[in-house]
């Protein structure tokens, strides 16, 4: 069942997107406040601003060029936001706070104790930004009708604050890479000896994440952008003397991760690949081959109900999520009656594949989520493919009864 939809209604309440922000939620009481250090000062015309808070400190990091975010709470959050903070010491430099009050002042001290901490301990661990409080904020007890109407006040403040251009709370996409999920949307980039870097990556909707155990190229040219440069300096610390990285990066585009790693101008379009060797830019545009080894580009037309074979062994789909069965025929590939099919689509599912597999169930042969009748595919990737929801290597998955792939056979 899919969530019910909310609705945020943003206010500029300067007339300009660089001025004060009001945000609020339907059918709740919280009210947002998102506004520029420099004007809190002028904030007079917000009683609300002087009753008990939470609110959210936001900058960036000098040293990482990462966005830091600091938790805390006040009685009277106008006064106390304009007082010093002990994280400021070390020269960090705040630039916009986003302020929780309630109209009615419900807030009470012990309430806002309350939602600092659990604030804290969200933001610690989503990881996105540095959190720069120095100790866990104290949580303050509470009955439970009273912790569930502010674990309620909680999840509506994570609707809002992206709206409001900061996803503080939101926790970083699983970059596993034994989640069948997460494999079939992993992308590779790889360069001949001495032109450097060999690294693992992934599409999410924050961006463009170069993966932990990718290998950085130590050398970076002089012609590279100054912001790749940058980039390096910053995440110096997050490669080891080998150039492993050590953490998850997140970067705007495939060009800007794929010269990260090299160390030289890169189009990511083109050479962040898919595990069938289909770049971005081939993915995106639907002009994909079926697999590296198929050695050629065509749309897939169902065929005739094909006759299978009993002299031919069965194969069986490897390590996937649906049980399938299918046996080599000439050139293609027969996906058996009675084998499953994906209920799901990952990101990295091929346009043509997605009509392919819309087509078989509009043509009844698969019902359910199971294959009615036999099925000829021009490959063994395309047959793989339009079973698992993904991008697929058939000459690897299917597998002979002794577990040896077509590959390995051939």
């Amino acid at each position: 069942m899919s969530s019910l939809g909310k609705s945020i209604n943003l206010y500029l309440m300067d007339g300009s997107a660089s001025g004060r922000w009001q945000a609020t939620l339907s059918n709740w009481n919280g009210i947002a406040y998102k506004i520029p250090r420099g004007d809190l000062k002028d904030c007079g015309d917000l009683p609300e601003l002087n009753t008990p808070g939470v609110y959210f400190l936001f900058g960036k990091d000098d040293e990482t060029g990462k966005l830091f975010i600091y938790v805390g709470e006040a009685d009277d959050t106008q006064k106390r936001l304009l007082q010093p903070h002990t994280f400021e010491k070390d020269g960090s430099y705040w630039t916009e706070a986003v302020i929780f009050v309630t109209p009615d002042g419900t807030l009470e001290k012990g309430r806002v104790k309350y939602l600092e901490n659990r604030f804290f301990t969200i933001a610690t661990e989503a990881k996105r930004y540095i959190v720069k409080n120095g100790n866990t904020p104290p949580q303050s007890p509470m009955p439970k009708q009273i912790r569930d109407l502010l674990e309620e006040f909680i999840i509506n403040a994570q609707l809002l604050l992206p709206a409001l251009g900061y996803m503080a709370f939101e926790p970083l996409p699983s970059s596993d890479k034994n989640d069948a999920d997460v494999e079939n949307e992993l992308l590779y980039f790889s360069r001949s000896k001495g032109k450097g870097g060999n690294a693992i990556g992934r599409i999410t909707s924050d961006g463009f994440w170069v993966l932990k155990g990718s290998y950085i190229y130590p050398q970076v040219a002089d012609y590279t952008a100054s912001g790749i440069k940058k980039a390096r300096e910053n995440y110096a610390a997050s490669i080891d003397k080998n150039g492993i990285l050590q953490e998850d990066i997140c970067f705007g585009s495939p060009s800007y991760a794929s010269t990260f790693v090299c160390g030289k101008n890169s189009n990511g379009l083109v050479e962040w690949k898919n595990k069938d060797g289909v770049s971005i830019k081939n993915l995106d545009s639907g002009e994909v081959e079926t697999s590296a080894l198929d050695k050629k580009k065509s749309v897939e037309k169902l065929q005739p109900v094909p006759v299978v074979n009993t002299d031919t062994e069965v194969l069986h789909l490897a390590g996937k999520k649906v049980v399938a069965t299918g046996q080599i025929s000439g050139d293609g590939f027969i996906v058996m009656k009675g084998s499953g099919f994906s209920s799901g689509e990952t990101k990295s599912c091929q346009t043509w594949i997605k009509s392919l597999r819309d087509q078989l169930v509009a043509d009844g042969k698969v019902k359910d989520c199971v294959f009615m009748e036999n099925v000829y595919f021009k490959s063994t990737s395309a047959a793989a493919a339009c079973v698992t929801g993904g991008s697929a290597n058939g000459n690897i998955m299917w597998l002979y009864s002794d577990g040896q792939s077509i590959n390995d056979k051939a």
